[in-house]
């Protein structure tokens, strides 16, 4: 596994401006509020535990709570990437920054590197869900992305916005997107979720069926084995296999969290770690643990 890695998926924070109502950071909040902390990676940590050859590996930054444009050392990191010859796919709303601070993210990249936008309806209704986003800055963002880079708009259908798919495609076009892209959730409050929208729009609900049954003869196909893009590091600094482990519905249970010290990556490197998880992935198809039968159902 070490050897075929094709790519990282990084947190680098779990700030966030915005409070999108199924987001899994306004949902931890809502439920603990006593318990949340805002967390930033440590890149020095992060630089010393990648000791493979980086050249033509993707960064996914994203993850389960936060938007990487608040985090403090974002630049270093682009830099860093780009230096050892590695591609960038950079998720975000993009709310709320200037056009000096895009200028000189984008200064960094190049055309092989991706900024995905997620804006789910046009700019008068996507607040319905990206709860505290700013249009005008977000334009802002897309008017120097678009020049330098390959731009994304990522539109997830909900009840409010469905009817206007084809005008934000348009939307997209007009103002330089590489490509509009739907996006189907599976994070839905039961059937009567208010923003849930019709079936066609949302992912398939085998995953959800799956977790129900749990280990009962289902099987998996598991991401992180099929692709090797998807080791995960989470703002706090911990190694997992995918970004589903570290969600707080799944975490406290696994062996990541009870082990969670060999997982620090301030105390090891990459290769020690995935030369000491070959169990974990070699048995995930019988072992079929509760996180991969609710994310990766084989269908």
């Amino acid at each position: 596994m070490l050897n075929s890695i094709q790519g990282f998926h990084i947190e680098t924070t779990n700030i966030c401006t915005l409070k999108c109502p199924r987001c899994s950071r306004t949902k931890f909040i809502e439920q603990f509020p006593g318990q949340w902390k805002n967390q930033q990676l440590n890149l020095d940590d992060l630089i010393k535990f990648i000791d493979i050859p980086l050249t033509n590996k993707k960064f996914e930054l994203c993850g389960d709570y936060g938007d990487p444009i608040y985090y403090d050392r974002l630049f270093e990191l682009v830099k860093w990437i780009k230096e050892n010859g590695a591609s960038i796919f950079l998720h975000t709303n993009g709310s709320y920054k200037t056009k000096a601070w895009w200028e000189e993210l984008t200064y960094y990249m190049d055309h092989k590197d991706c900024v995905v936008f997620g804006i789910d309806g046009v700019p008068e209704n996507f607040t319905n869900y990206r709860i505290n986003a700013d249009w005008n800055s977000i334009k802002v963002g897309i008017e120097v992305t678009t020049k330098t880079v390959n731009t994304v708009w990522q539109y997830i259908p909900f009840r409010y916005n469905i009817d206007y798919i084809d005008k934000a495609e348009q939307l997209s076009k007009e103002l330089g997107f590489t490509e509009f892209k739907i996006l189907q959730s599976s994070r839905w409050d039961g059937v009567d979720d208010t923003l849930r929208p019709d079936k066609k729009f949302i992912q398939s609900d085998n995953n959800q069926i799956n977790f129900q049954k749990k280990n009962n003869g289902n099987t998996i196909s598991p991401k992180c084995k099929i692709t090797n893009n998807e080791h995960f590091i989470t703002s706090a600094g911990f190694y997992a296999p995918c970004c589903y482990i570290p969600n707080h519905n799944f975490y406290y249970k696994t062996e990541f969290y009870k082990n969670k010290n060999f997982f620090d990556i301030s105390k090891t490197t990459l290769t020690q770690v995935l030369e000491n998880t070959e169990t974990f992935f070699n048995s995930i198809e019988d072992t079929k643990p509760i996180h991969c039968i609710y994310h990766c159902p084989k269908l």
